[in-house]
């Protein structure tokens, strides 16, 4: 008996542990103090386990991380989640903080930490733009010169004259790494929106706006 106990000891002692999945849900409540958050907004893991990011209702939602330690070198993003039970999951393999928000409600304070195994000592992260994501997603000098004035395509979702403002649901905007997301831009003072309206079929082109940001330098519909 003995013996069977030492063998199985050893036998467990020497199998890796199972890689888990974990949910974070993507909320909004017009009920509560802070009205747009991420559920749970602070999170530790161990490589090798995925994280899932739900839509806890429908309500446009999305993921993307704007810090991740120095090796990760790919864009972690995900597309905009409008049905309640939509999810983007990911596999996290490298260790350290990474750092996270939902684009549409970045201002609003809706972001999160993540830490896989171990935080991250001082100088081994790394923070990424948008920008930044999409010139390394356009590759060469060509492409990368035309992530810096990217066009799209889309659907106008809402126009707020008072705030010069248009929200798109836009197609992959593949000079910028951008899958399909539903995004609010403010447009230059050159661009007349009061032909447009929801339900529109538009073409556009963006313009960077210091580091992480871009307004609408023309609208036409299609």
């Amino acid at each position: 008996m003995k013996n069977l106990l030492l063998t199985t000891a050893l036998i467990l002692a020497a199998t890796p542990a199972f890689a888990k999945d974990f949910t974070i849900k993507e909320v909004t409540d017009d009920n509560a103090k802070k009205q747009n958050f991420f559920l749970p907004d602070n999170l530790t893991i161990q490589p090798g386990d995925t994280v899932i990011f739900e839509d806890a209702q429908d309500g446009p939602h999305d993921v993307m991380f704007n810090v991740v330690p120095k090796t990760v070198d790919e864009m972690i993003m995900s597309p905009t989640m409008e049905k309640k039970g939509e999810n983007f999951s990911y596999t996290f393999t490298v260790p350290g903080t990474y750092k996270f928000h939902c684009h549409p409600h970045e201002a609003l304070g809706m972001t999160g930490t993540l830490i896989v195994g171990t935080p991250s000592k001082p100088g081994e992260t790394k923070k990424v733009s948008h920008h930044d994501m999409g010139i390394k997603a356009a590759g060469d000098h060509h492409d990368a010169a035309a992530a810096a004035m990217p066009q799209g395509t889309g659907k106008i979702i809402s126009v707020d004259a008072d705030k010069h403002t248009v929200k798109l649901k836009h197609d992959p905007i593949k000079s910028l790494g951008w899958p399909v997301m539903t995004m609010t831009f403010t447009a230059d003072s050159g661009v007349d929106l009061s032909s447009f309206k929801e339900g529109d079929a538009v073409a556009f082109a963006l313009k960077p706006v210091g580091k992480d940001d871009y307004t609408l330098t023309s609208l036409k519909k299609q």
